[in-house]
């Protein structure tokens, strides 16, 4: 069984169907890079897993936690999505970090409240992971006086400070000057290697190409193809695949 396994989701916003019945399971350690057009719900259906949207229909089993989409928001279901969140690491576009907060605190924040870790132990942990992602110059700094990508680097430590099962990203490097795009991109391709389990929403196609052991094309809310890198890159078989590989190639 997979970390991950997602069965029929579907989202609408009004009588718009956004999610059309997505199925996907995540094995450990697998790297899934999801790709396709502005509007194909890629962005939606990462939200949707954590329930920051929620899905109209389906079933979401993350790690132990299993929530049937649509139901009752009754105590013991929200109890779950909680428990559910805690495993689930989330990076946006957008890096969310508490502008009052240095970059220590930032990542300190989330063990202390969520999980009630001691103050000594968090900022043990936040050091090490600002470290790890290249910040342990940095600890001491205010968001203002990070570069974009530094930010997003914090928000990526901050995720993992909870010792989540899976990270998931939705087009991290999509608000970053193209310079740096690569510090933030090499900081995902190092967690790839030690076994993270991640689901990547990227436009990135040469880092798509690098990192992912399998690459979904998603569009008009479904999974219209999904293979490896090079099959999917080299070999499309769908025509709605290959004219959009065609386009952001050029």
């Amino acid at each position: 069984m997979g970390v991950i396994q997602i069965e029929n989701l579907q989202k609408k916003f009004g009588d718009n169907a956004v999610l059309r019945g997505v199925d996907l399971t995540v094995d450990k350690s697998e790297v899934v890079v999801i790709m396709g057009p502005s509007g194909s719900g890629k962005s939606t259906f990462l939200r949707c897993l954590t329930f920051l949207e929620e899905p109209c229909d389906g079933i979401i089993h993350i790690g132990d936690y299993k929530v049937n989409a649509g139901g009752k928001l009754d105590r013991s279901r929200r109890q779950t999505i909680r428990e559910l969140r805690k495993k689930t690491g989330f990076v946006f576009q957008s890096f969310n970090l508490f502008p009052h907060k240095t970059a220590l605190e930032n990542v300190m924040e989330g063990p202390i409240v969520i999980h009630g870790a001691k103050p000594d132990e968090a900022r043990k942990r936040a050091e090490e992971l600002l470290i790890k992602v290249g910040l342990g110059d940095r600890c001491n700094h205010y968001p203002a006086q990070l570069s974009g990508g530094q930010q997003q680097r914090v928000a990526i430590a901050r995720s993992l400070s909870l010792n989540p099962t899976v990270m998931l990203y939705d087009e991290p490097t999509s608000a970053l000057d193209p310079e740096l795009v690569r510090e933030v991109l090499q900081v995902i391709k190092d967690l790839a290697r030690e076994g993270m389990t991640m689901v990547i929403v990227t436009h990135e196609m040469n880092f798509a190409k690098e990192v992912a052991d399998r690459v979904i094309f998603m569009d008009g809310g479904v999974i219209i193809e999904q293979g490896t890198a090079k099959e999917i890159f080299e070999h499309p078989k769908e025509e709605r695949t290959k004219k959009f590989l065609t386009m952001v190639e050029e």
